[in-house]
This record gives C-alpha cells, sequence and structure tokens, in this order.
C-alpha cells in the first residue's frame, strides 16, 4: 500500500502527519512504514534520522531518493538501489526512511515525468504487509509525483485560511486527474472557533456537490500544539490526546482493517 499527505500549500503539516501516522501504524498496529522522502529540504529524512542527515539531503552522502531514480531513468536496478538507500530510523525501529535529496526538483528540467517515482517503486516490489508514505514537498512536480505514486488514496492536509483555499482545490484537482481516490481532507492546527466550523461546512459541502469527490470525507481535526509543530513527539509514546484523530486516519487507510496487535 502506497499512500501520501500531501499539498502544494506549505505549512499545512504534511511531514507531520506523516510522522504520526508512522509513529501510531507502529505502535498501535505494529506495521512496518517506508517513508519516501522527496521534499527537497528532507522534513521526514531529518525527523527521523537526525540532523546529521544533513550532508545526506544535501547530495554530499548517499543513496538518496534521486539516486533511485536517476537509477531508473539509466535502466539500473532499481530494486536493489532502493535496498540500499533505505535508512532505519534512530528513533522508531519499524519505521524506513528513502533519504531527501535537494536534487530530485531537477529532474523536471531534466524533462521527466512525474510518473517515475510511481515506476521506481514498482520496481522495488515492496511486500504486502509494508505500508509506504510519501512526503513532499510543495512544487506541483513533486505533489504530481507523490499523487501518481501512490496506489491506494491520497489524503490531502487543510489549514482553515481563505489563502489556503486555491492550493488545497488545486491539489484535489491533480488528484482528480491522476484518476486516484481522494480519502480525505485533513483539517491542521484547529480551535473552537466559529469560522473554523463554518469552512469545514463550506469543503464539506463542495465534496457532496462534487460526484467524483461524494466518498471523500472531512476527517478528524488536529488541534495546534507547539509539541507536534517541533516534533518532540517523534521518540515518544504516541500522544494520547491525537489516538482518536489517527484512529479514524488509520481506519481509512486500512480500510477498517485495523485490529490492534496483541
Amino acid at each position: 500500500m502506497i499512500t501520501t499527505f500531501t499539498s502544494m500549500k506549505g505549512g499545512t503539516g504534511k511531514t507531520t502527519i506523516t510522522g504520526l501516522m508512522a509513529n501510531f501504524l507502529t505502535q498501535f498496529y505494529k506495521k512496518r512504514i517506508i517513508i519516501i522522502d522527496i521534499d527537497p529540504q528532507g522534513g521526514s529524512t531529518t525527523l527521523y534520522l537526525g540532523s546529521e542527515a544533513r550532508t545526506t539531503i544535501d547530495g554530499k552522502a548517499g543513496p538518496t531518493v534521486f539516486t533511485v531514480l536517476e537509477t531508473m531513468r539509466e535502466g539500473g536496478d532499481t530494486r536493489q538501489m532502493v535496498q540500499k538507500a533505505l535508512i532505519r530510523s534512530k528513533y522508531n525501529e519499524n519505521v524506513f526512511v528513502l533519504p531527501a535529496d535537494y536534487r530530485v526538483t531537477s529532474l523536471l528540467s531534466m524533462g521527466e515525468s512525474p510518473d517515475i517515482l510511481k515506476y521506481a517503486l514498482e520496481e522495488a516490489s515492496f511486500s504486502d504487509d509494508l505500508i509506504v508514505m510519501v512526503d513532499t514537498g510543495t512544487a506541483p512536480f513533486l505533489v504530481s509525483m507523490a499523487i501518481a505514486a501512490a496506489t491506494d488514496k491520497v489524503f490531502v492536509p487543510l489549514m482553515l485560511s481563505m489563502q489556503n483555499r486555491k492550493p488545497t482545490a488545486d491539489t484535489i484537482q491533480l488528484v482528480l486527474r491522476q484518476r486516484k481516490q481522494l480519502a480525505g481532507i485533513v483539517p491542521v492546527g484547529i480551535g473552537n472557533a466559529k469560522w473554523e466550523e463554518a469552512t469545514i461546512d463550506s469543503w464539506s459541502e463542495s465534496l457532496k456537490n462534487n460526484p467524483m469527490l461524494a466518498n471523500a470525507k472531512i476527517l478528524a481535526g488536529i488541534p495546534y500544539s507547539k509539541t507536534l509543530v517541533r516534533s518532540e513527539w517523534v521518540d515518544q509514546v504516541f500522544p494520547e490526546r491525537l489516538t482518536p484523530v489517527f484512529s479514524e486516519l488509520s481506519s481509512v487507510l486500512l480500510n477498517g482493517r485495523t485490529h490492534a496487535a496483541e
């Protein structure tokens, strides 16, 4: 299963949600997770491998996701390169990261298709028990790459402000254009304000009015927290107050097959 939490708007919590989802699935359901980091800033790479991963993101150590995609372009052994590039997290033994590389954006100027990641992951032939999540930057090429690679569902994080409406809508259009399933919109940084409730209702109505999005959901929102922003949760027990939110997310992701491991 390959999925992504992606948006063309920055600051929507893509990396935070990806990381929390990974920790939730490993802690509660004993899943093994692979995070493919195609964000040039390397948010997930730094989150799970530590600040020393900076040299890898800068292309000075490897291999990285760019090395994998380069191997794919050249017709090399992509599966072997993926196996060499994956690194086990120093904080969570059930999370593996395919490290980011700032050079990934150069693929667009090389005339490469966003489908290249999809083809590379098909070559990797991950086992069915693995959950693969793609963490992205905000560039349309990178968002398209993540959506194209998703085999199952796409989730779109949403910050509740007017300036976020267009990039969120544009992201959803990319999902539809690539004939993928929009599994849900995830409100981020929410409080209890009436205008937030009205904004969520507006999005819910928009989904209902589009036959191609009628099955998509507005999922439980993630409240603002400095702890989340600072990523202090990465090596800790999963935050109890977020358990209901990520229980719902997991149920949607896994089609309701969310029996906790004994």
